[in-house]
């Protein structure tokens, strides 16, 4: 996957050209804390199959991700947050997302880091 359909790098550019370095990754950290708790929540609505929990925390964690620039993720919560899916489906979009918090995350970190120099 490429770094363009994983990050909105006008956005980050935005954010790096008015924040800094320093001020975006503040601003991750704020998002390394509060996106755990969302996905803590995320897991529990489908652990307890409450489709109405589900897609609300899916519109919480999509926002968080949109406005850090994590677009991919974004879009995998939209799915589970819009469209319709049965169970064994949305499980599915759950792990991938899961599994792609951290080299996604990863990713930004680069990006960051290369824009500092």
């Amino acid at each position: 996957m490429t770094q363009d359909s994983v990050l909105d790098t006008q956005l980050l550019t935005q954010y790096h050209d008015s924040l800094g370095t320093d001020g975006l990754n503040a601003t991750l950290t704020t998002f390394d804390q509060i996106i755990q708790s969302y996905a803590n929540l995320l897991h529990q609505a489908a652990k307890e199959k409450n489709e109405e929990q589900l897609r609300s925390q899916a519109h919480k964690v999509k926002g968080a991700c949109n406005s850090v620039g994590l677009v991919q993720l974004a879009k995998l919560m939209e799915q589970l947050e819009k469209e319709s899916w049965e169970w064994p489906q949305a499980e599915r979009l759950l792990i991938e997302w899961a599994d792609s918090v951290i080299p996604h995350r990863q990713q930004l970190q680069q990006w960051i880091e290369q824009e500092a120099h």
